[in-house]
């Protein structure tokens, strides 16, 4: 094969990488420890128990809240439809929020994160039978029907279920953006945190192209280096790993360094292929630290 065209495979290839390149900025990022949440207590607002809080309650409450919210809607709630765990990612990121002191009510990023856990819980009631409310959050349908599905033994590759985890996630997420630009006094996002959603963007992009990211990982990689082909799949499987707080945790706090250092990336991802294989051996080494 051609040496121009196995860089092109490269240039592919690296596109899938891009949201490890901030490990080199941050390599030693460690993610800030947070008191453990008790899944539930006496003192749980009552739409918990009927999983029914609506959108203004959500956003109205803490992350703190939140974060005990989705762990007590895996642990108490979930376990019927064979999600006691599917919802750890959710968890990292508002684990990353907390880290970084952000998602105050009122705020875009609180707006944004409550339409993902709204739609989460609504689709969760519709999927128990408990409710057929879907609060307006077309989000809601996307999760119910990807619990159903999980419930009844489907989606058992990362093939098929991570596209339909992503696609879930995605419009609850757009349905929490619109409500945030499109409600009276919340202050658009900083800089810094637009360019961190444009990595949120990017995971969901790999989740809902996993296969054709891994297959394109597989043939570039096995061609030049076999050992590193077998670690970037692995290294997709971590960071898109659902079921698991830590990759959402520890890539939102590299995002976030990354972001305040207005570096170029998510305009013209080709530009910065050549920087991205340079760098891909220290990339490695930070997620054998961590995964």
């Amino acid at each position: 094969m051609k040496q121009a065209t196995i860089f092109s495979l490269l240039n592919l290839c690296t596109l899938a990488l891009t949201v490890a390149l901030p490990a080199l900025v941050d390599r030693d990022a460690s993610p800030s420890p947070l008191v453990p949440v008790e899944p539930s207590s006496p003192s749980n607002p009552a739409c918990w128990t009927s999983l029914s809080c609506s959108f203004q309650q959500i956003e109205a409450s803490s992350m703190t809240s939140r974060l005990s919210y989705v762990r007590y809607m895996q642990s108490d709630h979930f376990g019927p439809l064979k999600a006691s765990n599917k919802f750890r990612a959710i968890e990292g990121v508002i684990e990353f929020f907390l880290s970084k002191g952000l998602g105050a009510p009122g705020t875009w990023v609180s707006y944004v994160d409550a339409g993902i856990v709204e739609a989460i819980q609504r689709g969760g009631a519709i999927a128990l039978g408990k409710s057929t409310e879907t609060g307006g959050n077309p989000g809601t349908e996307k999760w119910a029907d990807y619990l159903m599905r999980v419930r009844n033994g489907e989606l058992q590759s990362r093939d098929d279920h991570d596209p339909v985890w992503s696609r879930a996630e995605q419009t609850a997420t757009e349905y929490g953006k619109l409500r945030a630009e499109t409600t009276p006094g919340v202050s658009a996002p900083s800089t810094q945190t637009k360019r961190w959603y444009q990595f949120t963007q990017l995971f969901r992009a790999i989740m809902r192209n996993r296969s054709t990211i891994v297959w394109t990982i597989r043939v570039t990689f096995w061609l030049v280096n076999p050992a590193l082909a077998a670690g970037a799949e692995a290294f997709i499987d971590w960071l898109t790993d659902v079921t698991s707080d830590t990759p959402a945790l520890l890539g939102g706090q590299i995002a976030w360094t990354l972001s305040a250092l207005d570096v170029p990336f998510g305009h013209d991802l080709l530009k910065d292929s050549k920087l991205l294989l340079a760098v891909l051996p220290a990339l490695f080494e930070v997620y054998q630290k961590n995964k």
